[in-house]
């Protein structure tokens, strides 16, 4: 009886949930709600912040001009053999004797390489068939020139990256030539127009520029051209037999004009004295009207010589020179049968004035006197076109004139006369030398002492 009454209350609660579930709820309306204005005020934030407006960008489009690119219009090339387009590449190729000109740019090359886009451009050198490089790039802009085994150069930038490059500069007052001082290194990077920076470089006045007989080894340097070279670590070489005369760092004075600086000696062999150095020294500019050089030789049996030269010069006043010359030449060893030590010597003067510098006085000389065996003995190659010369001679003339009538000529002169040739050389005791004492000359107008003056002279 309780377990029906469970049943049967359990069965009502159930009737009466499934009753409330399906009942219909009665729909909710909503009030109307006015929506009134914000009146809270905040002093503190500014009024843009308070309209809730956002402030327009006050950053203008960049500005900046850009540079323009390369015009393929502006650039003239031509080729042997082809000239190619690659589209794929985006490169022009020029084979056998091709040439770029653009602006104040030239390159000549065997084979080029023009990248359109970077605006780049590759030169190298071709190969022949027995192997051996020719056409080697030619690079010029202004007034550099530059020969490298290739060279890679960007026309925006103007920068370059030069291999194996070769140049040649003037040096103090050398020419472009023989004594020019010529620049090589393995690898340059070139900055702008007037620096360059060389690693592993050589230094020397020698023809061959890639394979000198003597030359100065750059680790490291700085190059600027026609004005300068700043080395780190520098040293001789000779036949690329480093020597002991090294520096910490060196400079190198290439300006054109008078300048001091270091003259580059002159590498050769003799079969009597053994290896030397010619024509090495010091140039110095006292002002713009003198300077001086000094040079000397040596040789590695123990031969020298130095020499000193002045040259100075003024406009429409004087001109002329003074020359020291010495040697001291040793022939084989000491100990020999045939050694020998002889010295040589030999002055020369030379001056000249101005016709405009004084009408009415007029001093000139010209000296060269020495031993009589000097330029037949002499080792410099510089003399050798006068090893002929069989005579010194000397003279120095001073001549004043009074205007005034009666006109008086005045001239003071000295001579000298040396006799060099192989007779006299032979023969010291016959050695003809000739001097003559300063002669005093004198000479009066002619003049009639009972004419009158503005009157006609007779007889």
């Amino acid at each position: 009886m309780q377990s029906n009454k469970h049943h049967l209350l359990f069965i009502v609660l159930l009737f009466v949930g499934i009753l409330s579930a399906t009942a219909q709820e009665d729909g909710i309306v909503p009030l109307p709600i006015k929506a009134e204005k914000d009146t809270i005020i905040a002093p503190l934030f500014p009024d843009p912040v308070q309209k809730d407006s956002v402030l327009a960008d006050s950053l203008r489009t960049d500005s900046i001009s850009r540079k323009p690119g390369l015009l393929m219009d502006n650039i003239k090339y031509k080729a042997k053999d082809y000239v190619k387009l690659s589209q794929k590449d985006q490169k022009i190729y020029l084979y056998n004797e091709a040439e770029i000109y653009y602006e104040d740019t030239e390159l000549k090359a065997g084979i080029i390489i023009l990248d359109y886009v970077k605006n780049e451009v590759y030169a190298g050198r071709l190969r022949d068939s027995l192997g051996n490089y020719t056409q080697l790039p030619f690079f010029k802009q202004g007034d550099n020139e530059v020969r490298p085994d290739s060279i890679r150069f960007n026309f925006d930038t103007e920068k370059a990256l030069i291999w194996n490059s070769r140049t040649e500069q003037q040096a103090g007052l050398g020419q472009l030539g023989s004594d020019a001082m010529k620049v090589y290194a393995e690898i340059t990077k070139k900055e702008n127009d007037s620096v360059y920076f060389l690693s592993e470089g050589k230094i020397t006045t020698s023809k061959d520029t890639v394979n000198p007989d003597y030359y100065i080894r750059v680790r490291k340097a700085k190059f600027v051209p026609k004005k300068k070279v700043i080395a780190g670590f520098s040293n001789l070489y000779i036949a690329d037999v480093p020597t002991p005369v090294a520096l910490p760092f060196a400079y190198f004075p290439l300006t054109v004009g008078r300048t001091a600086g270091l003259m580059m000696p002159t590498f050769g062999n003799d079969p009597n004295r053994g290896y030397f150095l010619q024509n090495g020294g010091y140039y110095l500019p006292f002002s713009d009207y003198a300077d001086l050089t000094l040079t000397g030789d040596f040789y590695t049996n123990g031969s020298y010589g130095f020499r000193t030269q002045s040259i100075y010069s003024k406009r429409y006043r004087y001109r002329g020179n003074v020359n020291f010359r010495y040697e001291n030449l040793v022939t084989s060893q000491r100990g020999f049968d045939d050694y020998s030590n002889s010295k040589v010597w030999n002055i020369q003067i030379s001056h000249s004035q101005d016709t405009k510098a004084s009408p009415n006085s007029r001093f000139s000389a010209s000296v060269n006197l020495g031993s009589s065996s000097y330029y037949q003995n002499s080792l410099n190659q510089v003399n050798l076109p006068l090893t002929q010369n069989n005579n010194l001679s000397s003279s120095i003339s001073y001549s004043k004139t009074f205007p005034n009538y009666p006109a008086v000529n005045m001239s003071l002169t000295a001579t000298h006369s040396q006799n060099t040739s192989p007779t006299a050389r032979a023969n010291p005791e016959n050695d003809n030398i000739q001097m003559t004492l300063p002669t005093f000359q004198a000479s009066l107008e002619r003049i009639f002492p009972f004419a009158k003056r503005e009157g006609i002279k007779k007889g």
